[in-house]
């Protein structure tokens, strides 16, 4: 069967499983465990093995990581038998919650790539769900994961036993839906494991805790450029400009328009470039721009070709905005 053209019903359907397959992604319930284990069944029938007798419910990728990290040796296997679900929740809940990634190790960081990744392999189990609602049978083989998916986390298939996880308990996001949350984790499971993010850019826990007294040159020695950007952004411009030797190239006058300033960071050869400025719903910016405009490739030297750069206009095209919101 060929389609050409949806008619408005058929699109109303793609919105319904675009909804539907969105708020599985973005679930924060806790797993429905009696239908994940169905649907795992599915997923190994599909797959011609039979199902695995040996199921354990761990609370988060991290303590699922670290439990197909012991399921994978054979004489930790041998050892524990049938008792491993419990001897592995108990050796995470008290250990590799305070340790987290760092601190498990190489091998555990591998067994992220044998996940299958459940609720947040909902994009493109959803496309392939799409077609089940046109009666176009592409995916029956994917009923089983596609069940996993609507009922819990991530999870690790063995041969002979499966490790399933819980959903996040919760999710904070900005109004892009990137991870953000100012106060606290942005991301969360039910045994503590959380990831911090300041929109979208992933922050150590630390940071945003003491986000009022950590010293901003802490955040200058992150190495990772975008990660010290979004430091700065979190404990606020104010504060880290006083440790960066601010030099004003242009003042436009303008707060709104701001002053093109050079600013020396950690690590680079020479003085950065960024635009300093007033917006009105985060208080003051600071921008990076290059030297020279990829725009107009003149020189950027004035706070007003600062501006035109950033929503990508040449400086003889930009007027600026009378008021912003």
């Amino acid at each position: 069967m060929k389609l050409n053209r949806l008619t408005a019903e058929q699109e109303a359907i793609l919105l319904a499983i675009r909804d539907k397959w969105l708020s599985i992604g973005l679930s924060t319930e806790p797993a429905d465990r009696k239908r994940a284990e169905a649907g795992v069944a599915l997923a190994y029938q599909a797959a011609g093995m039979k199902p695995p007798s040996l199921v354990i419910w761990l609370r988060s990728p991290l303590e699922g990581a670290y439990g197909a990290t012991l399921l994978k040796e054979d004489q930790v296997r041998a050892q524990v038998g049938a008792q491993v679900g419990d001897q592995v929740r108990a050796q995470v809940g008290d250990q590799v919650r305070a340790q987290v990634w760092a601190q498990v190790g190489a091998q555990v960081g591998d067994q992220v790539g044998e996940a299958v990744f459940g609720g947040h392999d909902a994009s493109w189990l959803g496309f392939y769900a799409a077609f089940n609602c046109f009666g176009i049978e592409v995916a029956n083989k994917l009923r089983g994961l596609q069940e996993v998916a609507q009922s819990c986390g991530w999870w690790w298939p063995f041969a002979d036993a499966v490790i399933l996880t819980e959903r996040p308990n919760k999710i904070l996001r900005d109004d892009q839906n990137r991870l953000h949350c100012e106060t606290g984790p942005a991301l969360s499971y039910p045994d503590g494991f959380s990831i911090y993010a300041w929109h979208g850019t992933r922050l150590p826990a630390e940071w945003v805790e003491n986000r009022t007294t950590i010293d901003p040159a802490i955040i200058l020695k992150a190495g990772n450029v975008e990660q010290r950007a979004a430091g700065a952004a979190l404990i606020g411009w104010p504060r880290m400009l006083k440790v960066l030797k601010e030099k004003v190239v242009d003042d436009s006058g303008s707060p709104d328009i701001g002053q093109l300033i050079e600013l020396t960071l950690p690590g680079l050869p020479e003085p950065g470039r960024f635009l300093k400025a007033v917006c009105p719903r985060n208080g003051i910016i600071c921008e990076g721009v290059p030297y020279v405009s990829d725009i107009d490739n003149l020189p950027i030297n004035t706070a007003l070709h600062a501006q035109a750069w950033r929503i990508g206009d040449p400086l003889s095209d930009y007027q600026h905005p009378p008021a912003r919101t």
